[in-house]
């Protein structure tokens, strides 16, 4: 028997999130990333304030989210320099051969004595490139050096994450991805280092579209990406690819966001993903692809969350 989703349901899903509380989230983070880059400014030749970007990249761009919602952002610093000094050049057959060579010596050191009074060779002093890695590391320790004894700063491949509800409230985990940015393509570069490459990001036209269609429908497109994001995470306990639930709601024509019925919008937009093609849906980054063929969707394997948001519509009834 299908569970029933009402209109008191919807509309109480709908009015469940405090704006207020993800706005404040936001701004501290601003303040606090801002006021870390500076400090990292006085210490790196390589980063300037204004050469740098802080954007939010998931929901809470649009201020749709749930519980189960993280705080993610990109900072990107726009520097060639550290981009080039990130990507190391590696003579994977070199290196073998010095590891063979140095574990062949270690084997025979016992054959021989040593010697008295033997030179010490003193290693010189090098000085390391400033890479990402080390631009991640710095922002770590300057924001550890803002926030409340409450509160922890994690270091990750890819970003630092911090947790607190002292500096930003309950259940409150903040991502914070460090990238390359390139401004006149409008991409942001992660650096992978056990491929040693960088994974280019592009949003393309997708906060364009977003905010054009919040001029065409208003709250009621905010409201339709927050509801799926509930109902998502109530079903599968987990939050849906965002790119992908909101090229679904964006494909959905303007006439069926009923500007004064949430109820009703849910419904019409529902029963239009439930029955559409999912082929002629394109990608809110870029319309020219469809929304499977977008890399920020098929790259994190979320490709099965369309199977599921259908799957999941499947199991109330409204």
């Amino acid at each position: 028997m299908k569970n029933l989703l009402n209109r008191e349901i919807i509309e109480g899903l709908n009015e469940s999130s405090n704006c207020l509380f993800a706005e404040n989230v936001t701004n501290t983070v601003f303040s606090l990333v801002s006021e870390a880059v500076e400090r990292i400014s006085v210490k790196s030749p390589f980063v300037q304030l204004e050469k740098c970007n802080i954007v939010p990249v998931n929901e809470i761009y649009i201020g749709a989210f749930s519980q189960l919602s993280e705080y993610d952002y990109f900072l990107g610093v726009e520097n060639t320099q550290i981009e080039f000094n990130s990507k190391v050049k590696k003579n994977w057959w070199k290196y073998i051969w010095k590891e063979f060579r140095a574990s062949w010596r270690i084997g025979r050191k016992k054959k021989y004595k040593k010697k008295k009074n033997q030179d010490v060779v003193k290693t010189p002093i090098t000085i390391e490139k400033y890479k990402l890695s080390d631009l991640r590391r710095d922002l770590m320790y300057r924001l550890a050096e803002q926030i409340t004894e409450t509160s922890m700063v994690y270091e990750f491949p890819y970003h630092v994450s911090m947790i607190g509800s002292d500096d930003f409230g309950t259940g409150v985990k903040i991502n914070i991805y460090v990238a390359i940015y390139d401004s006149a393509t409008d991409t942001y570069k992660l650096y992978k280092e056990s491929k040693n490459k960088f994974i280019e990001v592009k949003f393309g036209k997708r906060f364009d579209k977003l905010e054009q269609k919040y001029r065409d429908c208003g709250e009621m497109f905010i409201s339709m990406v927050r509801i799926f994001n509930a109902l998502f995470s109530k079903v599968y306990d987990k939050i849906p690819n965002q790119i992908l639930l909101e090229s679904l709601l964006v494909n959905c024509p303007n006439s069926l966001y009923d500007q004064a019925d949430v109820y009703k919008t849910f419904v019409n937009v529902s029963n239009y993903i439930r029955i559409k093609n999912p082929k002629t849906f394109t990608s809110i980054c870029d319309e020219s692809k469809s929304m499977f063929d977008d890399p920020l969707i098929f790259r994190t394997n979320s490709q099965i969350d369309y199977g599921k948001i259908v799957n999941m519509l499947d199991r109330f009834k409204y």
